[in-house]
């Protein structure tokens, strides 16, 4: 069982003291292992505390009036009070000037300035592991000694999870992580134990453990470090019953911080939580049941994260947007055996032309459909092949024609396939080679003599090359005479610059003159 003297009011210089080992403890106002500063009362060697003996006890079986193992001795000179407050006599006065202290005493050391509570410090250790693990003997003693409680069972009255790193992530560990437990490896309680007597609790830093999750080995850290690892996030949940852990993830993802949705509370128009709040929104999903979450339609548009990547993220108190996958988009394939063919323009249109076009077929505003049938015969072959050709006219020019095909089938290269639109949409003509052929013979067609794609040499580009804009007429009588005029302000400049010049030099040409006859006369 370990015990602390804790101060009442904080002052500078008071400290909290753990007592992990049994033995003889020297409280004083001077190289004392509990120092007390203070209060000028305070002798050297005020008093001592006595633990008799560690014993392992049920917190919630202790009392107030349940009596420790622990003595107070007075050695004071001002004396020493239990519960002072409650009008009890001094130390000095009971016999052997020492009693046995309870747990929530309060001990006055001096003229009453210096007061702590006595009380007891629960650690109870719940042993995370695998069912074929062995506790070390020498562990349960180290735990034994500084007066801990050990348990396989996981309850709300534990206060630190001890890990074996060769187990798997449990629902007992969830839940002692959703209590905000620290979970620590076994080298932290020896490190308690080296020392009798401490100020605080050994940090966690240095005795964070690893468990393994879907085959992977994850860190888990201090609760405060994954307070708000969730932070700004809205994450959208399925059934339970669809993820690994349950009905736990929820409250897990709140304990990050993380606002939470299902499925039904979710508004796919306005993309936001029925609070308001405009959190990225994150569907969770599951790697075994991917095919029960795509029957939601209307959250198919959201990114996804598998629930085990979300909880390796709150266990390592980081979650990465890298972790989460872009949405899904369905791609329909079209079983239809029509053939959709886009046709040249009866008119002569050049390539910007045929580009706004193909721009055009893609929009199904400016296409107008019309039915129609025509007996289309080989003359080669001596045979007829009937087709009933449905008609997409333009607005702006051109003819997309969808062929029924008849009983006889195409090539299989031509089956199932998927149409797509883009801006490199390929021109083909609806005119045959076979009926070309035959309609050679009484008609000329003229769109044999058509140069695709070849610009014509003799544009008003290739004759002017130098032209900036080849659409505008020339303007060369106004650059004649912006130059005339800069060249007549640049000749009265030099004009101006002349006359100065000159006027300058006949001053100083006179006022040599002046000097010199100035020094003849003075001679």
């Amino acid at each position: 069982m370990v015990w602390g003297l804790f101060p009442v009011e904080s002052s500078p210089g008071a400290q909290k003291y753990y007592f992990f080992h049994r033995g003889t403890y020297k409280a004083g106002r001077k190289d004392c292992d509990v120092i007390i500063q203070n209060d000028k009362g305070v002798s050297r060697i005020h008093a001592e505390l006595v633990v008799d003996a560690m014993t392992s006890w049920d917190p919630l079986n202790i009392s107030s009036s349940f009596l420790s193992d622990v003595r107070i001795i007075d050695k004071s000179k001002y004396g020493t009070f239990i519960n002072k407050e409650k009008g009890s006599k001094p130390l000095n006065e009971f016999p052997n000037r020492e009693t046995t202290l309870k747990n929530g005493d309060l001990v006055s050391f001096g003229t009453g300035n210096a007061v702590f509570r006595f009380s007891f410090v629960p650690l109870i250790f719940f042993i995370h592991c695998a069912k074929s693990f062995q506790l070390d003997p020498s562990l349960q003693e180290v735990i034994s000694s500084i007066g801990a409680c050990i348990t396989r069972d996981w309850n709300p009255s534990c206060t630190h999870v001890l890990i074996d790193e060769s187990s798997s992530l449990s629902e007992q560990l969830i839940d002692a992580i959703m209590a905000k437990k620290p979970v620590i490896t076994t080298d932290w309680v020896k490190v308690i134990a080296d020392k009798n007597i401490h100020t605080e609790l050994p940090s966690f830093t240095d005795h964070i453990p690893k468990v393994t999750l879907e085959g992977i080995s994850v860190k888990i850290v201090e609760p405060k470090d994954r307070e708000n690892c969730l932070a700004g996030h809205t994450f959208l949940l399925g059934p339970s019953h669809l993820y690994k852990f349950g009905d736990r993830l929820k409250p897990l993802l709140e304990v990050c911080n993380a606002k939470i949705l299902t499925v039904d509370e979710f508004s796919s128009t306005s993309q936001t939580s029925v609070d308001g709040a405009n959190n990225p929104m994150v569907l969770v999903i599951s790697a075994d049941r991917v095919n029960e979450f795509n029957r939601f339609h209307h959250i198919n548009s959201l990114s996804r994260v598998i629930d085990t990547k979300l909880v390796a993220a709150v266990l390592t108190g980081h979650f990465d947007s890298s972790l989460m996958e872009s949405p899904s988009i369905a791609v329909s394939s079209s079983h239809s055996t029509d053939e959709t063919i886009v046709a040249d323009s009866d008119v002569e249109m050049d390539t910007a032309t045929s580009d706004h076009i193909a721009s055009a077929a893609r929009s199904e505003a400016a296409i107008r459909y019309e039915e129609k049938e025509e007996l289309l015969k080989n003359h080669e072959d001596g045979t007829s092949d009937k087709m009933n050709i449905s008609s997409f006219k333009l607005e702006e020019g051109g003819l997309i024609e969808r062929k029924h095909k008849g009983d006889e089938s195409i090539t299989s290269e031509n089956q199932n396939s998927d149409i797509i639109y883009s801006q490199d949409l390929i021109v083909s003509s609806t005119v045959s080679s076979s009926l070309n052929r035959s309609l050679k013979k009484n008609i000329v067609n003229f769109k044999c003599f058509r140069k695709r794609e070849t610009p014509s040499g003799n544009s008003f580009k290739d004759l002017i090359p130098f032209s900036k804009y080849p659409h505008k007429e020339s303007d060369c009588g106004s650059e004649v005479t912006e130059y005339v005029l800069k060249e007549k302000k640049r000749k009265q400049m030099e004009a101006v610059a002349e006359d100065l010049f000159n006027s300058e030099k006949v001053k100083r040409h006179g006022a040599a003159r002046s000097s010199l006859r100035d020094l003849f006369t003075r001679r």
